[in-house]
């Protein structure tokens, strides 16, 4: 804990030196209790961003070849990241997930699955269902999270926690009513910023 805390201020120093970076709604993420941060991927920066818009410590999935890298796959545990295999229903990275949810903290989650490469960086990609998986399992808050970038500007809005529809619905159409709702609000968040 004592590293993330150490790496957390040392971004939070430098990274505004290199970026110009706004953060909107930050009172929505939730003080305490499970948290899902639901957010668009455009950059390999777009972990950071999300860290620096959260006042609780956020924990990450991370492709799991990072973690052969040498010396950041012995610092990413302790940036509060773990593995996950892409393209593959790893279970070990879900019970993870839900256990860090379970301890009622918080969980960044890129819902694209991958970084969005298309120009029109507003365009979402089909959203991944993990997200709303999670939610649901663990009872968690849904929070969007819509991460705007141009040229070194940086905007990063934090949306009001979705309203989880009843557990009464069948689990699959559940997730779906969840995604489909993410989708919708990360969508209205990513209106086009304004040229300055």
């Amino acid at each position: 804990m004592m590293l993330y805390i150490l790496v957390v201020a040392a971004l939070r120093l430098l990274v505004p030196l290199i970026f110009r970076i706004q953060i909107e709604g930050r009172l929505h993420i939730p003080k305490e209790g499970a948290v899902v941060l639901a957010a668009n991927h455009k950059s390999l920066w777009d972990p950071i961003f999300v860290v620096m818009a959260s006042r609780r410590p956020v924990h990450f999935m991370a492709k799991e070849e990072l973690f052969r890298v040498p010396v950041l796959g012995r610092i990413l545990p302790h940036l509060k990241a773990f593995p996950v295999r892409r393209g593959d229903n790893d279970r070990n990275a879900i019970r993870q997930a839900l256990s860090v949810l379970r301890e009622g903290s918080v969980l960044g989650i890129f819902v694209e699955g991958t970084r969005n490469r298309n120009d029109n960086g507003e365009k979402l990609l089909p959203l991944k269902p993990g997200a709303a998986m999670l939610a649901s399992k663990a009872n968690a808050h849904i929070v969007p999270v819509a991460i705007q970038r141009m040229k070194r500007r940086i905007t990063v809005k934090i949306g009001q926690p979705l309203n989880l529809p009843p557990q009464l619905a069948e689990r699959k159409e559940r997730y779906e009513m969840i995604s489909k709702a993410l989708h919708e609000a990360l969508s209205q968040m990513l209106e086009p910023l304004p040229q300055s």
